[in-house]
């Protein structure tokens, strides 16, 4: 499946005219760059009244999809917190309807509902961060001698774990990465997720689900 693009009329917020306009209902991230980049720059889905030339957000809900990563979020650009739960009922009518025309694509895992497009790109800055965290810990891991596990992206997201974790020894553990976490934390305690990671093993908490 493909980022698409949809047709409809935009309303001005100055009351203007009526107007048709095209506008991204799916954001594949993982295949367009160009779009990612747009909704981070606060371009995406932007658009011109053609009678009083005001800059408005079309209003319509939209997708961001990245299976690489296990990320699906639905998006209601101009919702209104405190009507919220509203909204992310329908939006969960139609990820039940999505689910049901994606089965190739196999989403095992459920999708975020945000409201606004600030909340979209938050998400995708964080995770850049993590991602760039986790990396710089897998070659400390790697430099050390330990091996690396890339965990399922989904959970590791909502537990604040790295995406890639130090394994002692040959077995995948609570043991061999408790022992590796350790060490490693030892050259740089601030890492956050990895502590986060070694507080939740320590405390006997399940192993996370690795690829």
């Amino acid at each position: 499946m493909k980022s698409i693009k949809g047709q409809g009329q935009a309303n001005c917020p100055n009351g203007c005219e009526p107007f048709d306009a095209e506008f991204w209902t799916l954001i594949r991230g993982d295949q367009d760059t160009e779009l990612k980049a747009a909704l981070l720059g606060g371009e995406l889905n932007l658009l011109r009244c053609p009678e009083c030339e005001t800059f408005f957000y079309h209003d319509r809900n939209f997708i961001y999809f990245d299976p690489s990563i296990e990320l699906l979020a639905l998006v209601s650009p101009k919702a209104d917190k405190k009507d919220f739960d509203k909204i992310k009922t329908q939006m969960q009518k139609d990820f039940k309807l999505l689910k049901d025309n994606m089965t190739s694509l196999s989403i095992d895992y459920d999708p975020f509902y945000l409201a606004g497009l600030e909340e979209l790109k938050a998400m995708l800055e964080y995770e850049e961060h993590i991602t760039q965290e986790s990396e710089v810990i897998a070659a400390y891991a790697a430099e050390k001698g330990y091996k690396i596990a890339a965990l399922k992206r989904y959970g590791a997201r909502l537990k604040g774990y790295p995406f890639y974790i130090p394994v002692d020894g040959g077995d995948y553990n609570a043991a061999s990465v408790l022992s590796a976490a350790r060490e490693i934390l030892k050259i740089n305690p601030s890492w956050h997720l990895l502590t986060a990671l070694e507080k939740d093993l320590k405390a006997g908490k399940p192993l996370p689900e690795k690829i």
